[in-house]
């Protein structure tokens, strides 16, 4: 534990949740709905399936699925300009420290850092399209099987992820 753990209630979940500077999320000691004390605890946060750590809060018997990186930063740092999003400056989407964050346009968030290099060479791993039938036909990438099978590369891409299953009638999968 960090000896300069900053501790603040969460906007909209004031007496009932507080997010500190490191990015760990508690429940605070209450009386419930029913009357019963509630000891407060730290919550266990999940990752979504696009690499996010998110915690569930609740308020009047309703659940809110809250990002911990977007609670981080609507918390701890100023957005006098309005920005949309949050970027985390080492690219470590489990880095929800307030160091790491910063307020972002759409389009620094999409093109900061390695994202574009990682992602053109994600799309130059050989491949396999596989036919309804089962015939494999081997591309050297995702885009050059988009291009030549005139596909959407995009498509491609989700059904390599596992996002979707086919695409023009083919799956794909990594040739390893």
């Amino acid at each position: 534990m960090d000896d300069k753990e900053i501790w603040r209630d969460i906007k909209g979940f004031e007496g009932l949740y507080q997010i500190s500077t490191i990015g760990r999320v508690r429940s605070l000691d209450r009386v419930d709905s029913r009357g019963n004390y509630r000891k407060g605890k730290a919550l266990a946060d999940v990752v979504s399936g696009n690499g996010y750590h998110q915690v569930n809060l609740w308020r009047d018997g309703k659940v809110e699925i809250k990002l911990t990186h977007r609670l981080m930063a609507k918390t701890f740092i100023p957005n006098p300009d309005n920005l949309p999003q949050v970027n985390h400056r080492d690219e470590d989407k489990g880095n929800n420290r307030v160091e790491n964050l910063e307020w972002c346009t759409a389009s620094y968030n999409t093109n900061y850092g390695t994202r574009n290099e990682r992602a053109a060479k994600a799309n130059e791993r050989p491949i396999y399209a596989v036919s309804g039938s089962g015939h494999r036909y081997f591309f050297e990438s995702a885009r050059k099987a988009a291009e030549l099978l005139g596909l959407d590369r995009s498509a491609v891409s989700k059904c390599l992820r596992g996002k979707r299953k086919y695409h023009g009638g083919f799956s794909f999968e990594l040739a390893v």
